[in-house]
């Protein structure tokens, strides 16, 4: 038996349910920050009481959980007992020792059968590559003084030529070679309230989204095309977070704002014309 609060029990069920917070918000007809609320216990970022229990019973009818069991946890700040003991019966497979001869078997025939071209080809590469050798001995010319009188002809006649013609500086093949800097990355922010756009120029790809907070903080993201495992996380001071765009659009839903940076590469993006940042947010970053 493992104990988890009302928040987990919900995010779990979701999870089970193989069920996005989308697809959650028009199920349920839950607003998403409400949502991302319930599941992380923040009933301050909810308008009330009453709200708390309105929605905690239509999204765990919705999501076919037991509403008495959850208001009575969160009526007196309990935890939740959850039977998470798994089922080893569904993965056992008997096998007859017969079948497991007759497959040893035919796994060794296909062996066989697999490196039989291998060698074939092996061999042919090998019988090429001795031709091509024998090839090049019995047809290499004998050696005659020529080659060496050119060489000795070229070198008298380089001698001879006048060096009055200064070598190029080092500060000007520096300075042809050096190549020109590529452009800063250009950030701009739009928008007011709780949903921000951000949209992104002169980034290289593939694009590098760094995430972090502040020290003893520890904020839940959720992000769109990227290559973040579950496409969600918990991010904390002791371990920040690098992801990689998959898109050109990703949407970040935030459960607050406060001590989080987002930085495209090793430029922040400006949270401040967040209005509430103690309360869920949104970020949809666009690169051009």
């Amino acid at each position: 038996m493992a104990k988890k609060t009302v928040g987990q029990v919900l995010r779990d069920q979701r999870a089970k349910l193989d069920m996005t917070l989308n697809a959650a918000e028009a199920l349920t007809q839950i607003k998403k920050m409400y949502i991302v609320a319930l599941e992380h216990d923040d009933y301050d970022a909810l308008p009330g009481d009453f709200y708390v229990k309105a929605y905690l019973k239509q999204y765990a009818e919705r999501l076919d959980l037991d509403y008495d069991q959850l208001v009575t946890a969160y009526e007196k700040n309990e935890p939740i007992e959850v039977d998470e003991t798994p089922d080893l019966s569904e993965s056992y497979q008997f096998v007859k020792p017969s079948e497991r001869l007759e497959a040893d078997e035919e796994l060794g025939d296909k062996k066989w059968r697999y490196y039989l071209p291998i060698v074939l080809l092996g061999t042919v590469a090998a019988l090429i590559i001795i031709s091509i050798s024998a090839t090049v001995v019995l047809n290499k010319p004998k050696n005659s003084g020529i080659a060496e009188h050119l060489y000795s002809v070229s070198n008298s006649s380089k001698s001879k030529a006048p060096a009055s013609h200064p070598a190029p500086s080092t500060s000007s093949i520096s300075s042809e070679s050096k190549a020109p800097e590529p452009p800063k990355p250009e950030i701009a922010v739009t928008g007011n309230g709780q949903a921000l756009a951000a949209t992104v120029k002169n980034v290289a790809s593939p694009v590098k989204v760094n995430l972090s907070t502040a020290a003893g903080l520890a904020v839940w993201i959720g992000m769109t095309n990227s290559d973040l495992p579950g496409g969600q996380i918990t991010l904390t001071n002791a371990a920040p977070t690098t992801t990689t765009l998959t898109g050109n659009q990703t949407v970040l839903t935030l459960g607050k704002t406060t001590g989080l940076t987002i930085k495209i590469g090793d430029t922040p993006i400006d949270l401040s014309s967040i209005v509430a940042p103690e309360s869920p947010a949104t970020l949809t970053i666009t690169i051009e």
